[in-house]
């Protein structure tokens, strides 16, 4: 499987969400991340020189060349080995990251939400796609799963902080069945369900909390696994509850990777059963 990303990459060095496009962020880094996964560095080079090129002057990285912006794509970047993205661009990465603040948890937001009687505000910190908007579980979970690492290499107060602050959001933010979707737990007064890709994803990022605060989440993530409706969603599942301690034996067959981006996650969460996580802390 990791030949066939390899055939795929564009002459730039990137790669894009399907065959014959243009090369994006998210793809290079987890086609990236599946080479680290599997043992193979073909292309690598190139790819992290492209990379490379594209983060921006406040440190982070917009998800294609062309785009002035830096957006959650950055956590995705800060995963990635920093003796290869380079020590001061991983350091950029990690300090454009802690300096992410969403919309709805800053403090003239939440004084605005009190003197208006509003329950909007956050009082625990995620990250949102863009910079001054609301947080969501995803771009929460992927910027956790970054700092973590980080702080396991070099111990920060700041940055244990803001992870603590970053899975309270995650727990908030919990549908009532357990598991998570984009991060809206009601919608017109109706309780929303979750999603498989976003329950896997954010039980990644809290696993080695409480478990009993974890149960309903890994109930759920079970439930979804043997119900699983795609192979994006079985890798992510398969890698939250493998960091749970609930491994399982292998991916669906029947699930075929659609896109690039389905084949590096595969290939990623394949790897654990060779005792290789790409995303552990």
């Amino acid at each position: 499987m990791i030949d066939s990303l390899h055939t795929l990459q564009n002459p730039d060095g990137g790669w894009p969400y399907n065959p014959g496009g243009s090369s994006w962020t998210e793809p290079t880094i987890l086609a990236l991340l599946a080479g680290y996964a599997s043992g193979d560095d073909s292309g690598r080079v190139r790819a992290l020189e492209w990379l490379r090129g594209l983060q921006r002057l406040d440190g982070g990285w917009s998800p294609k060349p062309g785009v002035e912006q830096s957006t959650w794509v950055t956590a995705l970047a800060a995963l990635l080995p920093p003796a290869d993205l380079g020590e001061s661009a991983h350091l950029r990465a990690i300090r454009w990251l802690v300096g992410v603040t969403p919309g709805n948890a800053t403090l003239y937001f939440r004084i605005q939400s009190w003197l208006n009687g509003s329950q909007l505000a956050e009082s625990n910190a995620g990250w949102p796609w863009l910079p001054g908007t609301a947080a969501w579980a995803t771009p929460t979970a992927i910027a956790t799963l970054a700092l973590a690492r980080q702080n396991r290499r070099k111990p920060d107060p700041v940055l244990k902080s803001r992870i603590q602050s970053a899975r309270g959001f995650l727990l908030a933010h919990r549908c009532l069945d357990g598991g998570w979707n984009h991060g809206s737990v009601r919608a017109l007064g109706v309780d929303a369900p979750s999603y498989p890709e976003t329950t896997g994803t954010a039980l990644l990022a809290v696993a080695g909390m409480d478990s009993a605060t974890l149960a309903p989440s890994i109930k759920r993530a079970e439930a979804w696994w043997n119900d699983c409706p795609s192979s994006e969603a079985a890798s992510w599942l398969m890698l939250g509850l493998r960091a749970t301690g609930r491994a399982k034996a292998a991916l669906p067959e029947s699930l075929k990777p659609r896109t690039i981006l389905d084949t590096a996650l595969r290939i990623i969460a394949s790897a654990g059963d060779r005792g290789i996580e790409v995303f552990a802390a």
